[in-house]
C-alpha cells in the first residue's frame, strides 16, 4: 500500500507539472509581449510630426487659394472697371433698361423752339439722374461730345440734327423719367413754351458706340 501510494503521488505532481507548463505555453500564445516603453515613446513623437506636417500642408493650400481668389476677384473688379470705362468713353454699344425722350417743336414759335442749349440741359438731367449712357439721334454723347448750333441745324459730333429730336438714355427708367417731370422741370417747361414732349419707360434701350471721329479723337488726346 505504501509503494501505491508513492506511485500515486508521483503520478499526481508529474500530471500537475505538465499542466502548469501547457498552461504557460498558452498564455504565451493568448498575451502579446509588452511593448518597449522607449518605443511607444518614438511611435508618439512620429505621429505628431506627421500631424505637424499635415497642419502645415493645410496652411499652405489654404494660403494659395486664398492668394487665387484675391487675384480672381481683382481681375473681375478690374473688368468691371474697365467696363465701366469703356462706356462713359462710348467706344462701345450699350443696351438696358431707360427711356427714351421724342423732343419736338410743337407749335411753339421761333423764339421757343428746340436749341443747342436745351438738349444740353435735358442731357445734364439726364445725367444727374444716373443716366449711364446717352445719345440723341443716334449720335452717342461723350464727353468729347459737341453739341452746337450752326444755321438751321444743331450739330452733334459733327453731324447736322435737327427735330424732332430722339433722346435715348440707360439707366433706372423711374429715376429718368421722374428727373424730367418734376414739377417746373423741363417737361413742365416745354408744355408752357408749345414744344412737345413724351417720355417712355423701356425695358430695353440700345445706344450705339460713338462715331470713329469721335473715338480717333479720344485716342489721340489719351496718347502721350
Amino acid at each position: 500500500m505504501r509503494v501505491q501510494s508513492g506511485q500515486i503521488a508521483v503520478g499526481l505532481a508529474a500530471l500537475l507539472l505538465g499542466l502548469m507548463v501547457a498552461v504557460q505555453f498558452r498564455l504565451r500564445d493568448v498575451v502579446p509581449p509588452s511593448t518597449n516603453t522607449s518605443q511607444l515613446l518614438m511611435l508618439l513623437r512620429q505621429a505628431d510630426q506627421k500631424r505637424n506636417q499635415l497642419s502645415q500642408q493645410v496652411a499652405h493650400l489654404n494660403m494659395l487659394l486664398d492668394q487665387k481668389l484675391g487675384r480672381q476677384a481683382s481681375a473681375r473688379h478690374l473688368n468691371s472697371v474697365l467696363i465701366q470705362d469703356e462706356i462713359l468713353a462710348g467706344t462701345v454699344p450699350v443696351t438696358g433698361p431707360g427711356v427714351t425722350v421724342t423732343w419736338s417743336n410743337g407749335s411753339a414759335p421761333a423764339a421757343y423752339q428746340i436749341t443747342d442749349i436745351d438738349l444740353l440741359l435735358l442731357v445734364n438731367e439726364l445725367r444727374a439722374a444716373g443716366a449711364e449712357a446717352i445719345s440723341i439721334n443716334g449720335q452717342r454723347i461723350t464727353a468729347q461730345t459737341e453739341i452746337r448750333s450752326a444755321a438751321n441745324y444743331i450739330l452733334i459730333n459733327q453731324a447736322q440734327s435737327g427735330a424732332p429730336f430722339t433722346v435715348k438714355a440707360i439707366g433706372q427708367p423711374q429715376a429718368l423719367s421722374g428727373a424730367l417731370t418734376l414739377s417746373g422741370g423741363l417737361y413742365d417747361e416745354s408744355q408752357q413754351e408749345g414744344l412737345s414732349m413724351t417720355i417712355t419707360k423701356d425695358k430695353s434701350v440700345d445706344i450705339p458706340a460713338a462715331p470713329p471721329s469721335i473715338l480717333t479723337g479720344i485716342s489721340q488726346k489719351s496718347s502721350p
